[in-house]
């Protein structure tokens, strides 16, 4: 597809001025000092997260299924040209994490690691797990940003090109938003509750019969989503220089950028809710 490219340039104007990460600091800030808030607000956060596993996996099966799409002009064995595969790599290189962390010695899901963090800062607090689900409160912000993520990632709709290449671009989205999100609780909770923090690191989760690290759900999405980021602009750079169909590549290029800001919009309005 000749030079278009999606470089951060073309991301730039969209992240700054964007603020649904300000509204993430400033939720958990507010939540600090208030044990029933913070659990509220970490598990409203989970909640949403745990909506782009299923997503993302769909869209990579969707990616790879369209030989057709995807093709190398430099190869001469027809049977042999399509690239769909390569393409949709790069964005099931986040899924591999998503269903199957590759650096606990058993099959960590991070939805499981995640349910450990929720339970750990329970227990932390002084909390039962039966008395959780008295505490806890997932507003209906959450549930609607999770539906436009579905949405967003084309989960179980029939997927034009144009949603495809916007499906690719909502995914790098988050990956660069969640790269920061998971820094800036991190940031949060170290400085407002280091007894927090220490607790749940020194703490094990019994899940499914594993023992789950109770901070390791934060602790290793402060490095992990840069990698995951690096992966999804490969990727739909792989996707323009191998895309085979008929639309302008001007306009792919367009598709992934409303697809990435779509996103944003999304994030946007889940963290400005999130303190409800």
């Amino acid at each position: 597809m000749g030079d278009a490219q999606v470089t951060r340039a073309d991301l730039d104007p969209v992240l700054a001025s964007h603020h649904g990460n300000d509204a993430l600091a400033s939720a958990f800030e507010q939540a600090a000092d208030d044990p029933q808030r913070l659990l509220s607000v970490l598990g409203r956060y989970i909640q949403f997260n745990s909506a782009f596993g299923p997503g993302l996996a769909n869209l990579a099966g969707e990616v790879a299924a369209r030989q057709g799409l995807f093709r190398d002009r430099e190869e001469p064995v027809t049977i042999l040209a399509d690239r769909a595969s390569e393409v949709a790599a790069d964005f099931f290189h986040a899924a591999v994490d998503e269903f199957d962390d590759r650096l606990t010695p058993w099959r960590d899901t991070h939805r499981t690691l995640a349910q450990a963090t929720l339970k750990g800062l329970g227990r932390a607090l002084g909390h039962e797990p039966a008395e959780l689900n008295a505490l806890i409160r997932i507003n209906p912000g959450t549930t609607a940003a999770m539906a436009r993520v579905s949405s967003g990632y084309g989960l179980a709709a029939d997927l034009d090109e144009g949603r495809l290449f916007s499906g690719m671009g909502f995914h790098t989205g988050s990956e660069v938003l969640a790269d920061e999100e998971f820094t800036i609780i991190d940031r949060v909770l170290r400085a407002r509750r280091p007894d927090l923090v220490a607790a749940l690191e020194a703490m094990k989760v019994e899940i499914l019969g594993g023992q789950h690290n109770a901070y390791y759900w934060i602790r290793i999405h402060t490095s992990v989503e840069a990698d995951h980021f690096a992966a999804a602009v490969q990727g739909v750079n792989k996707a323009l220089r191998f895309y085979a169909g008929a639309t302008p590549p001007a306009a792919v290029k367009a598709f992934i950028l409303d697809g990435f800001r779509e996103f944003a919009d999304v994030q946007a309005a889940f963290m400005g809710g999130l303190a409800d």
